[in-house]
């Protein structure tokens, strides 16, 4: 049955990218057209290797992706609807109860597919409001589109720019779709069997309230969190570049503050964190080095990890804002109170062809766990002309200082992608 049911799934996942390739390579719709046709389809690899441990290495392969369709409509009411896909094509080892495969990529089956996004809208010059399946994008609640399938929301979001530069957004969100789950429930990432803390109970949902302003060089935000019967969340943001014709230098900090909410079902919440990040910018936005830092104070009287904090749609996947974060670590999701810093640099190279980045940093952790230093490279190749649309990326890290990791692992992910 389940051979059958692989089969099944691997010819609807040819149909949808023959058809996708068909529609991306025909004429552009008019721009009258009533109707949009869009998405990407990605082939994805990720292999990781624990050093000198007793840990399973893990390797995935998956097809996937999302077929989008939506009214152009720029004003006025208007509805979309997404499929998104991943596809087991035949490269995972199913054995040992799916001892190396790594679930975040698509779980451990041969396929998921789900209507991710369903929603109506109803958009002005300023304003839009939007009810339904939907991708949402705030600092600490986000689509953490790292792999196949992104984070999706079941809820009301609706926004308004009074004036150039100003975006406020208020969003209700009613239930959660994560990466690899089958359709959207009333549970958090904390809900994942790999997850920890570990929380199987219900939740009802999360509320947001922010604002973000870009000006000549000037940025801030500030955004409020209601996670129900687990934690309220503050979080401000900032910034300045100086204004200057060649590199430019810039500072950045951002503070957050949690406290516990309702039930508190995942303990006492008392917790902070602090950051600032400063570099040089290059002409044209053409990249950035840059020094970070970040501290997360111990709170001897919390009862989550001496202080740590909790964000229960970023926590396991590590896309939360603090600035030492990176693809698979940082001070988040160490669970642990401590500090960190990181030396990066951002590129964007041959006209924009190439993003390319490059960190090393430390987190300082202990008592708590153990210290831990990770290096991580990532590099984008997006093709022109008539290869328009597709990308080619590598990212790679490699990290060690905790137990469970032996000396060391080495993680490397590899994805190709169309976007059409």
């Amino acid at each position: 049955m389940h051979n059958k049911f692989h089969c099944r799934n691997w010819a609807l996942a040819c149909a949808l990218l023959a058809a996708s390739t068909a529609y991306a390579e025909g004429e552009s719709a008019p721009a009258t057209d009533p109707i949009r046709v869009s998405g990407d389809v990605r082939l994805y690899s990720f292999s990781r290797n624990y050093q000198n441990s007793a840990t399973t290495d893990l390797h995935s392969t998956s097809l996937g992706g999302k077929v989008k369709v939506e009214t152009t409509a720029t004003e006025g009411f208007g509805a979309a609807a997404a499929l998104y896909f991943a596809q087991d094509i035949g490269f995972n080892n199913h054995a040992q109860n799916n001892k190396t495969i790594n679930p975040l990529l698509m779980g451990t089956g041969y396929g998921i597919y789900v209507p991710g996004e369903a929603y109506v809208q109803y958009k002005k010059q300023t304003f839009l409001g939007r009810i339904g399946n939907q991708s949402i994008d705030t600092p600490w609640l986000n689509p953490s589109d790292g792999f196949m399938i992104p984070n999706l929301y079941r809820a009301g979001v609706f926004t308004y720019d009074p004036f150039e530069g100003l975006h406020l957004e208020g969003d209700r969100i009613l239930s959660f779709k994560n990466r690899t789950s089958a359709g959207f429930d009333d549970n958090t990432l904390f809900d994942l069997p790999y997850s920890h803390p570990h929380f199987t109970g219900t939740t009802s949902g999360a509320a947001v309230l922010g604002a973000d302003y870009h000006g000549d060089g000037s940025r801030g935000g500030a955004w409020l969190y209601r996670f129900y019967d687990i934690a309220q969340l503050a979080y401000v943001q900032g910034g300045y570049t100086l204004p200057r014709a060649g590199v430019s230098p810039f500072v950045d900090f951002q503070a957050m503050r949690e406290t516990g909410e309702g039930a508190q079902l995942l303990g006492a919440v008392d917790s902070k964190a602090y950051g600032a990040k400063f570099g040089l910018e290059f002409p044209e936005k053409t990249g950035q080095v840059y020094f970070a830092y970040n501290k997360v104070p111990a709170q001897s009287a919390a009862g989550v990890s001496n202080g740590n904090l909790l964000s229960p749609y970023t926590q396991i996947y590590n896309t939360d804002p603090l600035y030492t974060t990176i693809m698979n670590y940082g001070l988040v999701s160490a669970r642990a109170a401590g500090h960190a810093w990181q030396l990066g640099s951002k590129l964007k190279l041959f006209d924009g062809r190439m993003d390319a980045s490059a960190s090393f940093s430390r987190y300082m952790t202990e008592p708590y766990v153990a210290d831990a230093n990770a290096v991580m490279l990532d590099v984008a190749w997006h093709l022109s002309g008539a290869m328009k649309g597709l990308t080619l990326r590598d990212r790679f890290s490699y990290e060690h200082g905790r137990t469970e990791w032996g000396s060391a692992y080495l993680d490397n992910r590899i994805m190709l992608q169309y976007t059409f």
